[in-house]
């Protein structure tokens, strides 16, 4: 299962949820489709309308991409 938001833009409701996960401590996430399997961050790799992962997600806004992309660095998983 997860913890999930909804109420704002899918990329923001990401972001929401991650950082509510990590202040939780509910973050622990033993494999993931990004950054290399290590983690469930969103994927923005959309080119042309395609996905290369087939795992991506469109942009929402750059703000919210900028922050989904440093969310794991700026709210690491827990282990």
């Amino acid at each position: 299962g997860g913890l999930g938001v909804s109420g704002d833009a899918s990329c923001a409701d990401h972001n929401i949820a991650w950082k509510m996960r990590y202040n939780l401590q509910l973050d622990h996430v033993p494999a993931g489709v990004a950054d290399g399997g290590k983690d469930d961050n969103i994927i923005y790799d959309f080119t042309n309308g395609v996905s290369a992962s087939g795992f991506g997600h469109p942009e929402c806004s750059a703000a919210a991409t900028a922050i989904g992309n440093a969310l794991p660095q700026t709210h690491p998983i827990g282990n």
